[in-house]
């Protein structure tokens, strides 16, 4: 036979052609009722062959499912294309998902449904169902691998982290999920997820009157084999096996266990521990289909794991270096003020026995002075830096300041030690306000050394000293190295000097606590500066 279409072959064939055909086909009369349906709409809609499914009355048919529409709401009949189909009203594909007879499982089908006309008159519905089972969970998974992301990195607390992780997996991954980790005192579980409360409290009960055994079971074989453990079915000598007396036992058997897999959390070549997903006697069983998808969410969490168990030890081992650093620069100041004090005395008693500052033993002295006074310096700026890196505000002592007096006397000490640079103070008089003098002299200090250092070649550094009655400004220029494009806001972090400095003396903790200090009091410190043109550091202070 041949159609209007070019269709050439016969009846039969073409009902061979719809009968093999991979999309489930049906054909309804006016009245609803099925005339026509395919293998695959029968093995769709859960008959064993499209005879049972067209003999069965419509109502039995929709009796057995329950419809669920793409945002997870159930739908009704007037929901289904079919039904709008059947008054000559055709309508966009529509994404539909059964549930059959009760089971756990929901396929999905995306449904059309093309009415056939004559004379404006419905003669029969086609509706198409294609299955989108697969890219439905695929699509799910993703989701969720995107959702594990964001939860795993919400928080430095790694517990706290996996305990978000297990609740995000229940209930679209699991009913119960469960996190076990190493620690060093042995196995410990950091996070149980289930959405019955009842339930939660039952597996605290199970785990407090009957820990698990780190040695045995599918916990201790996924950890020791590094394999992934798949239990298709939790039977009742599982559980018997599993249980240390009968209370235990029937304890086990309440949780309702159907089906678990058991991944292990493996970062770096090593196992952290295990995550466990389970789910209930009335969900579809793991598969060894979910495995990929399944192992990759345990690498996202052992990674997960691993990062923060680093960022902890790392901020212990901050921790601990600003412990010592300020028990040892605390330790340091009283027999450095001893020695500065014993130092000076002498320089004192030599004027007095009128031998010349310019003798041997009056430079050896005046070195010594200001080497002491330096490294002083060097221990109040590891003190400043560390109260201030653990959060603690500085003790200032305020007083009456006039900043162009201090910035002369800053500039005289450092030229007496270079020959090399000039130093020159640019003022146009008094600029007095309430500051802290020894911090604020320091922070000055440090300024005019950096100068001096970065300028290997020697040159001219200017302090200029200016104010406006509400705020002081002491700006420190050279003509040295400079500082590389992007490395500006580095040289402000503790212990970070910028790239072009390598084989100059320095911790780079000057600036870091110089610029914390000024913040503290409402100032700042700021630079310009370009790489071999030289630097200008700038600091502001208000005056009150």
């Amino acid at each position: 036979m041949t159609d209007a279409d070019g269709w050439t072959g016969s009846s039969s064939d073409l009902h061979e052609v719809l009968r093999s055909a991979g999309d489930g086909v049906t054909v309804q009369a006016p009245d609803g009722a099925l005339v026509y349906a395919n293998d695959a709409a029968a093995r769709q809609m859960g008959f064993s062959s499209p005879a049972e499914l067209t003999a069965a009355p419509i109502a039995e048919i929709l009796g057995r499912y329950e419809l669920i529409g793409k945002d997870g709401r159930v739908l009704t009949l007037d929901d289904l294309p079919g039904r709008r189909a059947l008054q000559g009203e055709p309508e966009d594909e529509v994404v539909v998902g059964f549930r059959i007879d009760g089971r756990p499982e929901i396929r999905w089908s995306l449904v059309q449904a093309t009415p056939v006309l004559k004379d404006g008159v419905v003669r029969f519905v086609v509706n198409v169902f294609h299955d989108i089972t697969d890219l439905k969970r695929t699509e799910g998974q993703l989701r969720a691998l995107a959702e594990t992301g964001a939860v795993l990195t919400a928080s430095d607390d790694y517990a706290a982290a996996l305990q978000s992780l297990a609740e995000a997996s229940v209930p679209i991954l699991a009913d119960w999920c469960v996190v076990d980790v190493f620690e060093v005192d042995g196995v410990r579980r950091v996070a149980v997820a289930h959405p019955d409360a009842e339930k939660r409290a039952l597996a605290e009960e199970l785990e407090s009157r009957y820990p698990p055994d780190p040695e045995r079971g599918p916990v201790a074989d996924a950890m020791r084999t590094r394999q992934a453990q798949l239990v298709p079915e939790i039977k009742d000598e599982m559980l018997s096996r599993a249980a240390v007396d009968d209370e235990h036992a029937s304890l086990l058997r309440s949780l309702g266990l159907g089906s678990a897999a058991i991944l292990p959390l493996i970062a770096r070549g090593q196992v952290l521990g295990a995550l466990s997903l389970v789910r209930s006697r009335a969900g579809a069983p793991y598969s060894a289909e979910e495995l990929p998808f399944l192992e990759e969410l345990a690498r996202r969490a052992a990674l997960a794991l691993d990062n923060a168990r680093l960022l902890r030890d790392a901020q212990d081992s901050i921790r601990l270096r600003d412990d010592f650093l300020a028990m040892a620069s605390h330790d340091m100041r009283t027999p450095l003020g001893a020695i500065l004090g014993n130092l000076e005395l002498a320089q004192r008693k030599l004027a007095r026995m009128e031998i010349p500052a310019e003798s041997g033993l009056g430079r050896n002295l005046a070195n010594a002075v200001r080497t002491t006074g330096s490294l002083a310096r060097l221990v109040d700026e590891l003190m400043d830096v560390t109260m201030l890196h653990s959060g603690q505000p500085l003790p200032l002592r305020l007083e009456d300041i006039d900043l162009t007096s201090m910035a002369h006397e800053v500039a005289g000490e450092h030229q007496r030690q270079t020959a090399a640079h000039r130093i020159r103070v640019e003022a146009d008089g008094e600029v007095r306000g309430i500051w802290d003098q020894s911090r604020i002299q320091r922070v000055l200090n440090n300024l005019v050394e950096n100068a001096v250092k970065y300028s290997p070649d020697g040159g001219e550094v200017t302090i200029r000293v200016c104010g406006d009655g509400t705020e002081a400004t002491v700006s420190v220029e050279d003509h040295g190295i400079g500082i590389p494009a992007g490395e500006l806001e580095l040289v402000f972090s503790p212990y970070q000097r910028a790239s072009n400095t390598t084989g100059l003396r320095g911790l780079g903790l000057g600036l870091a606590g110089a610029r914390d200090l000024l913040r503290q009091v409402g100032g700042d410190l700021t630079v310009e500066s370009e790489e071999g043109g030289g630097s200008t550091f700038t600091m502001r202070l208000p005056v009150s």
